[in-house]
């Protein structure tokens, strides 16, 4: 299954941005399928979620719960939240810092039988932003500490490091390198993007690798506003260049209501 995190955060605050006399609530629904290449598995799921996101002057926040269920077999089922705040410490009229916190609880459950895993992540971090008239250029850097819940599992401490930069005519391109903060680990893997946004679109192509370039993902997704209403798809391909495992192919559709 895709994880829509960062696709939602961004139509989030493209929403925000153009509709900023809403009170900041949503609520959507979107589905999923999940395929692998030339076999005959096939699943179905279906996501209600809902989500806040409101400026307060110089602070953002940012909360978000969904839950999904699967339509070919109820079983299991997941719950995802996560919430963020951000603080912004203008440097002049060109630049500024940004002080972050979010926190992401990723539940597996299998209802049945009272079983089932999760995990939490904290992640703390710093950004600088740069307002040129070129265009605007970020960096930041971030501790994530993820922590398991039941199911075992090893808590682990992790850096990540971003860059981005957005043009004039509103082309962006963002890269995000995470490391894990063991002897024998360290880089684990990146993800890398390049967008278009409008007044009333997003559209991106996101790369993520993983386990130090072992295997990725491809995921093409357009988003459209339209009144209070956001209508988005994306395709995801994953398990590319994963030995032994057949690419998958994870096509979804959404909308989601802004109040």
């Amino acid at each position: 299954m895709m994880r829509k995190g960062i696709c939602l955060f961004w139509i989030f605050s493209l929403c925000g941005t153009v509709m900023a006399d809403k009170i900041g609530l949503s609520a959507g629904l979107y589905g999923e399928g999940f395929y692998l290449w030339d076999t005959d598995i096939k699943e179905y799921f279906l996501t209600p979620l809902v989500a806040y996101d409101r400026s307060f002057g110089k602070v953002d926040l940012y909360v978000r719960g969904e839950y999904t269920f699967g339509l070919t077999t109820l079983f299991p089922q997941f719950f995802f939240a996560e919430e963020k705040i951000a603080v912004h410490l203008p440097l002049g009229s060109l630049s500024e810092f940004q002080c972050r916190l979010s926190h992401e609880t990723d539940l597996r459950i299998n209802p049945e039988d009272a079983t089932g895993r999760g995990s939490g992540r904290v992640s703390p971090e710093l950004g600088y932003a740069l307002f040129l008239p070129p265009g605007e250029i970020s960096l930041a850097a971030g501790l994530p500490w993820t922590y398991r819940m039941w199911g075992g599992g090893d808590s682990l401490f992790g850096l990540d490091v971003s860059a981005a930069y957005t043009t004039p005519f509103w082309l962006g391109f963002k890269a995000l390198a995470h490391f894990i903060l063991t002897p024998d680990a360290g880089f684990e893997g990146m993800e890398a993007a390049v967008n278009l946004r409008g007044d009333q679109f997003y559209a991106e192509l996101a790369f993520n690798a993983k386990e130090s370039f072992g295997y990725f993902s491809l995921t093409p997704e357009f988003d459209y506003l339209f009144n209070s209403f956001t209508f988005w798809g994306s395709v995801e391909f994953g398990d590319i260049g994963y030995y032994g495992h057949k690419v998958s192919i994870s096509p979804g559709l959404g909308v989601k209501y802004r109040f």
